[in-house]
């Protein structure tokens, strides 16, 4: 693989590199080939990724031909200092690699931490001496060797792999990468990502210095970043949740710059305090309510949203000791009144209430909608310098913590996504997926429900802290009940108060709900159920945002709750068929008769105890009752002998693995496992039939059902044997080991017969 990589990159070279100023028009840029989503290679060898499409569009910027070259990381640094290529398509920008190329950026990117989800590791500072696995020649790797103990890998997923493997406690990578390869490879339950951002900087193109190309490929970027286009870009590759970071760092930039002006102030009215003594009294005022707005930006920082609607409360009442001030959240079309001073129990009040008060009023907005408003009953005509800098701050931290919550929901909708990708028994998935739904719309109880079309009614599947018998007793007529209506008329529904909706039916026992989002799950037209998500908090009241986030996952949960049923239906076709040829097979053999099922329970049974995952368990099972399916073929007076077989007899025996493979090709849903039936009498020394296969060499599913097979076979009466005992069936698996049967899973066999049968263990022979 590596020789044929690198005959690849000396043919592109002559290919693609013409010699110096031969052709201007066309340029090489180099790039990883392993890079994903940013740039990697597809299985056609295809350059494919975000930096990539850039290049693609600065070709037409430029009105110049760009040839991409994915190789190693190592390789493309190595290609740039011989001046074998023209630039880097994306290189991350350091201190030291600006003394060595010139940049012109096009992303920000961020290192970031992923470990075990079982590590203790919880921050930048935990990695000190710890075994970290890196990309080759990458930032982390250089800056991590001197802290760490850095293990550099080629490419990105093998430094996760690494993780998965326990060759390394942590690793660095960039997060986009990252984010990507988890979700691509389902890795999300045995990895996470850190919240701690490593190495943040830009990225983009890497030219040497003095490049003839710099000035008109700055240019070809600048026009590609003010385009729609690249926003597209941005969410094809990273979704939306990219754009979200980049409104977030606005506002971000807006605090770091109101902090930048307090301070300034600070520091002039410090000048003015010493040499002009008669400012002294107004220069203490206004220290003080500078400090208030200054302080009031760092107490903020890490906080939640209640402690700084509290926090901004408290600054306020210092500033305005003498005045009635009030701060009401909107609460849907009314406003709850939450602080006040002097302190007023709480009450409602309608938008027309507020704007009859008098004094100064303040709204404040979440996405053009107004989410609070504060009242100080006091006319002030021009609101002081200081407190507009605290309640801008205030703005632009409702703001943030909404962006902020927006990327959250975004991450936590690709979770979901990738939790439904996975094959799990589905009432632990859905209450897996339900869980994470409650946290992303912050409710504190929900179901999901399935329509039974046959009898045309629906019933609780899975519900998270909703008493039992409520699960148990509800059941609802298509149009009975919320959830009824829903599914009847397939609208959703936003319920600020359930048990004021006269459609609401009250199952007992009673719980008090009070917020409610009611969604019907429908696919490919057909309705497959109903979502309910629920509030039991005064002050928690769902809306259209909300609806909107529900939008998003219900036809994902749809699509699965239907293809659960459709495979429900043909697993129950596949099992009677499969029961049906069972039988047909033991009642052609009236001295095995029952062999298949026993065999098929015990193969299922060890497989269960070796921790089997779903597939290879229904794999096995379907193999395992059909292992003799071939025996259809050999004639009866062979089949049904009671005695010994001829030699010829034995060779046509010896053929109904085979036969039983054939037939199984023929049968769509038992394709894939006539491998494992064909081989069932092969031995580990490789002196079975009929391939002669040894050791691993024989599929893994088919020794355990050669270890089921031939036990069942000594502990069962036959006519032309002795029946053994446990014990003596267990002796002769212990000196079948290395011959007959793996001796490793015999071992693990052994012992799970001896706890299946609750027998002694066995002196060893």
């Amino acid at each position: 693989m590596r020789k044929i990589l690198i005959i690849n990159i000396i043919i592109l070279l002559f290919i693609f590199f013409p010699a110096k100023g031969e052709n201007t028009n066309i340029l090489t840029f180099a790039g990883d080939y392993n890079f994903p989503p940013i740039e990697y290679t597809d299985s056609q060898g295809i350059p494919q990724g975000f930096a990539v499409d850039i290049i693609k569009e600065l070709e037409k910027r430029i009105n110049k031909k760009i040839n991409i070259v994915l190789v190693p990381w190592n390789e493309v640094l190595e290609l740039l200092d011989k001046k074998e290529i023209d630039g880097i398509e994306f290189m991350r920008v350091t201190a030291e690699r600006k003394r060595k190329y010139d940049f012109i950026t096009y992303l920000e990117s961020f290192s970031v931490i992923i470990i075990p989800s079982d590590s203790l590791i919880q921050s930048f500072s935990d990695l000190k001496n710890k075994k970290v696995a890196v990309l080759k020649e990458d930032v982390a790797h250089i800056f991590l060797k001197d802290i760490t103990e850095t293990i550099p890998f080629q490419n990105s997923e093998l430094v996760l792999q690494a993780l998965i493997e326990r060759k390394a406690e942590a690793g660095v990578l960039n997060y986009y990468v990252a984010r990507y390869l988890i979700n691509k490879n389902n890795w999300n339950d045995q990895l996470k990502i850190l919240q701690d951002k490593l190495f943040s900087s830009f990225s983009g193109i890497a030219l040497p210095k003095g490049s003839p190309y710099y000035s008109e490929i700055k240019k070809g970027i600048s026009e590609i970043l003010n385009s729609t286009y690249y926003r597209t870009l941005l969410t094809k590759w990273f979704g939306e949740e990219v754009l979200l970071r980049l409104e977030y760092k606005k506002k971000e930039a807006v605090s770091q710059a109101l902090v930048f002006t307090i301070t300034i102030i600070i520091l002039i009215l410090i000048g003015l305090l010493g040499s002009r003594e008669y400012l002294k009294r107004e220069v203490e005022k206004r220290t003080r309510e500078i400090n208030l707005a200054y302080t009031f930006i760092k107490e903020i920082s890490q906080k939640g949203l209640e402690d700084i609607e509290k926090i901004y409360f408290e600054k306020l009442k210092e500033l305005f000791p003498n005045s009635r001030i009030k701060y009401c959240i909107r609460k849907n079309r009314e406003f709850f009144l939450t602080y006040s001073y002097p302190q007023e129990k709480g009450y409602s009040l309608t938008i027309e209430d507020i704007e009859n008060m008098e004094g100064y009023r303040r709204y404040f907005t979440v996405e053009n909608n107004i989410y609070s408003v504060l009242i100080i009953e006091e006319n002030i005509s021009y609101p002081i310098t200081y407190f507009n800098l605290l309640s801008e701050e205030f703005q632009n931290t409702l703001t943030r913590l909404y962006i902020k919550e927006k990327i959250d929901r975004e991450k936590e909708i690709n979770e979901i996504i990738n939790l439904l990708s996975k094959k799990e028994e589905e009432n632990i998935l859905l209450e897996n997926l339900l869980k994470r739904i409650l946290y992303i719309l912050k409710a504190d109880a929900g179901s999901i429900m399935i329509y039974d079309k046959e009898n045309k009614i629906l019933k609780i599947k899975v519900g998270i802290n909703i008493p039992h018998e409520v699960i148990k007793n509800t059941v609802l007529k298509e149009g009975e009940g919320i959830a009824g209506w829903v599914l009847e008329h397939r609208e959703p529904l936003i319920l600020e108060d359930v048990y004021k909706d006269k459609r609401f039916k009250i199952i007992e026992p009673r719980f008090e709900i009070k917020s409610s989002i009611c969604y019907p799950l429908i696919h490919k037209d057909e309705p497959v159920g109903v979502i309910n998500i629920s509030s039991l908090r005064e002050n928690r009241i769902f809306n259209q945002d909300d609806l909107l986030t529900t939008e998003k996952f219900a036809p994902l949960i749809s699509a699965y709750i239907y293809n659960e049923e459709i495979e429900k239906k043909i697993f129950k076709l596949h099992h009677e068929t499969l029961i049906t040829i069972v039988e047909m097979i033991d009642a052609r053999d009236p001295y095995t008769g029952g062999h298949s099922k026993e065999v098929g329970d015990i193969a299922v049974n060890f497989g269960k105890s070796l921790l089997l995952n779903e597939e290879d368990l229904r794999r096995l099972g379907y193999s395992a009752y059909l292992h003799d399916i071939g025996k259809i073929k050999v004639p009866d007076f062979i089949l049904k002998k009671p005695g010994k077989l001829s030699d010829e007899e034995y060779m046509i025996m010896k053929m109904h693995p085979v036969w039983g493979e054939e037939l199984l090709q023929h049968i769509s849903v038992f394709r894939d496992i006539g491998k494992i039936i064909r081989h069932h009498h092969e031995r580990w020394d490789g002196k079975g039939y009929p391939d002669g296969l040894s050791s691993n060499d024989i599929p893994f599913l088919t020794k355990i059902i050669t270890l089921a097979d031939s036990f069942q076979a000594m502990t069962a009466f036959r006519p032309y044997k002795r029946k053994l005992t446990i014990d003596e069936a267990i002796q002769e698996i212990k000196r079948c080991k290395g011959t007959q049967f793996d001796p490793e899973l015999a071992d693990h066999f052994i012992e799970f017969i001896i706890n299946s049968f609750n027998v002694g263990t066995p002196a060893s022979s």
